[in-house]
């Protein structure tokens, strides 16, 4: 089992600013630049995430895309920052309306005894312990926390659970989490799932015994071509499965967003205690961005920007989306191992997906997700 201690980062920065080519100041701390090939000092896994926040709202656009709830999504994030590899951090933001920021954390592995010292995890330690079990050693197998900080008051974090072909996490999860009847919910909806839209994850809050879950999927490519050229293949999956809130207009805008998808595409229902679906359909369109430096032209004329301005012509995005490469940033650091070797420590924020959703026919306003990473890189690769 590995070790929950966080591996601790050497880097001096805790916001990242251009001074002159190629040096980073930490305005936040006063510490002294750091020139690229100057080797960096320490850097927690929390420090790394603000450092992350800071540079996607750099230059005015956290007052855009995130309005005053930065602030919160920097502070209360924090303490979700555990493990010894820094998590998967999802930046979520709307494209049309009030801006604001929420934030998902999703552990890959953790160790026994992981802590989240937040009140928004409260009741969660023995949750904690069962994934430091065998699913920490299931490559395949992911859980964490979904924080709505666009309130104030922050409320209890909802919880994440990625099992994809692993079902028989399914129960001892839900246990964990002190809601066992939930087990039942998620594998009955996933007998009742096409071949072709098969189930991987699911979310819910706790404590919320008539609230939905939200069971999600990810699609094949030869699925999404197929209701992309024919909406009627899309009916006939909401038929089998008993989702009723649809028309032919809905129908025909699912099948275009399809069209438009750059690759994989991931489908969501809400699902309620008594099996009946709710009247939400979403889908997260992956914009299949592998390298930093294409991000700008995917947004210009590729394919990014073809799913941009349909969602703009729809009216569920504004121009806000334009500012999004900006906001993405790939930088490697020298920094200095804990056996001694110069490794590097890279950060990256790249634009992972955005999400079209409708209610009752109804398209509602859509939000991009941006994910944030930061890695430590030794002459044999990640460590």
């Amino acid at each position: 089992m590995k070790s929950n201690e966080p591996r601790g980062v050497y880097v001096r920065i805790i916001r990242i600013n251009y001074v002159h080519a190629n040096t980073f100041s930490c305005s936040q701390t006063g510490c002294p630049p750091t020139k690229m090939g100057e080797v960096s000092s320490m850097l927690s896994h929390a420090d790394a995430y603000e450092v992350l926040c800071l540079q996607a709202a750099d230059e005015g656009r956290g007052e855009v895309l995130f309005g005053d709830s930065l602030a919160r999504a920097r502070k209360e994030a924090r303490p979700f920052m555990v493990g010894e590899e820094f998590p998967s951090v999802y930046l979520e933001f709307p494209l049309v309306g009030e801006p604001f920021l929420d934030v998902t954390v999703l552990y890959g592995a953790l160790s026994e005894g992981t802590r989240i010292d937040s009140p928004a995890a409260a009741g969660t330690d023995g949750l904690l312990d069962w994934f430091s079990g065998p699913a920490s050693d299931n490559d395949d197998v992911s859980f964490g926390f979904e924080l709505d900080t666009k309130h104030a008051e922050l409320p209890a974090a909802a919880i994440h659970f990625q099992p994809r072909r692993c079902t028989d996490f399914v129960r001892p999860f839900c246990e964990a989490i002190g809601e066992p009847e939930r087990a039942d919910l998620y594998l009955d909806m996933v007998n009742r799932m096409p071949p072709d839209w098969p189930l991987s994850f699911f979310g819910l809050f706790r404590g919320r015994p008539g609230s939905p879950m939200r069971v999600c999927g990810y699609l094949g490519e030869h699925v999404t071509k197929a209701c992309g050229d024919d909406s009627s293949c899309v009916a006939q999956v909401f038929d089998r499965v008993g989702f009723a809130a649809y028309d032919s207009r809905m129908l025909e805008q699912v099948s275009e967003a399809m069209r438009v998808a750059p690759g994989t595409v991931d489908f969501q229902f809400d699902v309620f205690p008594d099996g009946s679906l709710g009247t939400t359909f979403a889908l997260d369109i992956q914009f299949e961005i592998k390298q930093p430096k294409v991000v700008r032209a995917s947004f210009s004329e590729g394919p990014a920007g073809r799913v941009m301005r349909l969602l703009q012509a729809w009216g569920i995005a504004d121009e806000r989306w334009r500012l999004v490469p900006q906001a993405s940033f790939a930088r490697s650091l020298p920094m200095a191992l804990k056996d001694g070797s110069i490794g590097k420590y890279a950060l990256t924020l790249m634009p992972q997906w955005v999400k079209a959703r409708w209610t009752d026919c109804e398209l509602q306003p859509s939000k991009l997700y941006h994910l944030a990473r930061a890695s430590t890189f030794g002459s044999d690769g990640i460590k």
